[in-house]
């Protein structure tokens, strides 16, 4: 067993298992389960009722003439109810996402010991001797959830319509197995027939595959490489296909001024607009086990289950079992704690802190739920921005010995302690114990509390001299004096860990500030590269590979060198500088011009065991010198359930890449009558 209960079994076999379906050449076609024999299903009370109403198909005809078959975690559930849930609004879009994602191929676990990649709305997917070539099938008769067919046409439809002409709108890393060096490496898609396409690469793309387990690689959501033609096409306002006064109405509605602003968010090709993100629109017709009712600036927002849904359960019951989900608003995490302790919450995963595992044990019997314990794969990290737009910043971060003072600073028994009861391990930030990139010496790394060394570290640096108020000075004469921006939105990260190293770096005479932005508007400044030091969890390390992000710099949550690692991904990749308002030529001689460029090696070498030692020397150049500051991590991720909601497992792996709590498969929960 790894530490806190930590199971490098769990890992391994994740990581066996992944790479059993992405790296061996495929001659032979990867399958679901066998499916169900026709006229052997079943459907919720609801549906039923609209069926004897004339107002709905029969099930046998709403499902794929091969649907997937889900085996459910404990017991075939009961159909009904409304889930109660709760979310921060519209910038917490990854919660409700992460529920209901549908993607080609995704991460199935039935239980914590086993969790691989499979076919979820393709019936088959098969792969070429270097990893070049994907064919892909779909299953017969899918329907789109207002029952119209989805086909190739629609695979057709998001190639050229969405992903190529926002191809160069996103930064490469983003689009990690999509694209190879310039035009020639642009995935080329060829159909073969109503339910068949092949994707090609001019060079080997052994990752593709795994990407699928926590990207989507299409629609926010899903689903994977398509989009639904027959409403979207109307929306497009320079194709043949467009329907003005819907694109009027839809402008007017949500307060945009041009049709592309339907399309995106924050800019071009981010994908999350009110017209193509079911999150925001009620009307788009999706494959997702629930759909939106409203929304999201709306409290409650709602979702109920599609009647068109692909999957089945072992006895040929249609999924989702639970009818739909309700997600109440909330702003401070107090909130969400108090209804928890109430008995208002039915199941949630996402903001329950493990800082207040004791609390939600001491209210189990009141609040009329259990605390189910999942594996964290993430560490609680600090991130200084060694990328910044002031030189002077940039000089000060980007020094080895400053960021080690920094570490050696924190007294991470004491954090744990004060902030976590002792549930966490304190650990530099890296792949957590269990993980395949797991490297005991880089787990460990400056993580001793040594305040003396870290004060002659600094003395040494040329912060020798102090002002009146005890504060370190620059050898310009300046303070030494940084500001902490964060969200009080950390995943499960307690806020009030961020005080407590405030205290140790202001005793090692470094003045802090804090800043406090909600999470879209942190986004937002990480994008502009300008946060000083930022504050986010190092997760997506478990199966590392899957999403490096955190380690190659890419990702809008953590900042240690936004504006470099997005000025390599322009140039390693061609694109990626476009919606960036500062971007950054790191030295010549910079170790994040090499994490750039293996990192881009290894999505090319279709050899494992040399694709694996590349990667291995981009995790060994955060080790030699950490960028981010880890604290504690691998806490025991406590999940509330509710007792009369089923089929919640424990044990499960908490971590985006395997997609949190969409590892528990939430289609087949279900709420006991």
């Amino acid at each position: 067993m790894g530490k806190n209960g930590l199971s490098r079994r769990d890992f391994l076999k994740a990581s066996a298992a992944a790479a059993a379906a992405v790296v061996a050449a495929r001659n032979v076609p990867v399958t679901s389960a066998a499916p169900l024999r026709q006229g052997m299903y079943k459907e919720a009370p609801m549906l039923a009722d609209l069926v004897a109403a004339g107002d709905l198909p029969p099930v046998e005809q709403r499902l794929p003439v091969n649907p997937r078959v889900i085996t459910p975690t404990h017991e075939v559930g009961q159909y009904g109810g409304t889930l109660r849930r709760a979310f921060k609004g519209l910038s917490d879009r990854w919660g409700p996402v992460k529920l209901s994602e549908e993607g080609a191929i995704q991460w199935d676990a039935p239980d914590p010991e086993n969790a691989t990649l499979v076919a979820n709305y393709i019936s088959e997917w098969s792969q070429n001797e270097d990893a070049s070539e994907y064919v892909f099938t779909l299953r017969e008769g899918l329907k789109w959830s207002d029952g119209m067919p989805f086909t190739t046409e629609d695979v057709q439809f998001y190639y050229d319509k969405i992903f190529i002409p926002q191809l160069h709108t996103r930064p490469g890393p983003l689009q990690v197995g999509l694209t190879g060096e310039g035009d020639e490496g642009i995935m080329q898609l060829e159909v073969i027939d109503e339910l068949t396409w092949k994707v090609s690469f001019s060079t080997p793309n052994p990752l593709f595959v795994l990407r699928f387990g926590n990207d989507t690689m299409g629609m926010i959501a899903g689903p994977s490489m398509a989009a639904p033609k027959h409403y979207l096409e109307k929306f497009l306002g320079d194709a043949d296909t467009a329907d003005q006064a819907l694109i009027d109405a839809a402008m007017a509605a949500n307060g945009v001024t041009t049709w592309q602003e339907l399309w995106y968010e924050s800019g071009p090709g981010d994908a999350r607009g009110p017209i193509n993100f079911f999150f925001r629109n009620p009307d788009l017709p999706v494959i997702n086990p629930w759909r939106s009712l409203n929304s999201p600036l709306d409290d409650p927002w709602v979702m109920e289950r599609n009647p068109y849904y692909h999957a089945v359960d072992t006895e040929g019951n249609q999924l989702p079992y639970i009818d739909g989900m309700s997600h109440a608003l909330f702003q401070e995490t107090e909130t969400l704690n108090l209804w928890i302790a109430q008995g208002l919450i039915d199941m949630q995963q996402r903001h329950v802190s493990s800082a207040n595992f004791t609390f939600f044990k001491e209210n189990e019997e009141a609040g009329d739920y259990k605390v189910v314990t999942w594996k964290s794969a993430t560490t609680n990290a600090f991130h200084p921005n060694i990328s910044h737009p002031d030189p002077a910043i940039r000089a000060v971060f980007d020094v080895a010995e400053f960021r080690e003072a920094l570490s050696i600073a924190i007294n991470r028994e004491e954090l744990n302690e004060l902030v976590y009861s002792g549930l966490l391990e304190p650990r530099q930030a890296s792949p957590v114990s269990g993980s395949p990139n797991f490297d005991p010496e880089f787990e460990t790394k400056w993580i001793e509390y040594d305040p003396d060394r870290a004060n002659q570290l600094l003395d040494d640096l040329g912060y020798d001299q102090r002002d009146g108020d005890g504060y370190r000075l620059r050898p310009d004469g300046e303070r030494l004096a940084f500001t902490i921006t964060y969200s009080e939105a950390l995943s499960n990260m307690n806020p009030d860990e961020v005080q407590v190293v405030t205290s140790y770096w202001e005793a090692i005479g470094i003045q802090i500030s804090q800043q406090v932005l909600e999470r879209s508007l942190l986004e937002e400044r990480n994008r502009a590269g300008d946060i000083e030091i930022g504050v986010w969890p190092v997760d997506r390390s478990s199966v590392v590979m899957g999403d490096p992000r955190r380690y190659t710099g890419t990702i809008d949550d953590g900042c240690w060198a936004p504006n470099y690692a997005i000025y390599m991904a322009d140039i390693v990749y061609g694109d990626g500088t476009t919606d960036r308002p500062f971007v950054l030529e790191p030295p010549a001689d910079h170790p994040v011009r090499r994490i750039a460029e293996l990192w881009d090696q290894v999505q090319k070498e279709p050899d494992e065991a040399t694709r694996n030692a590349l990667f291995k020397e981009i995790m060994d150049i955060h080790k030699e010198h950490p960028y981010m500051i880890g604290t504690v991590g691998e806490d025991p991720a406590p999940v509330i359930v509710k007792n009369y909601v089923g089929n919640v497992g424990s044990g499960f792996i908490n971590d985006d890449t395997m997609r949190n709590v969409g590892i528990a498969r939430p289609k087949q929960f279900f709420i006991r009558s």
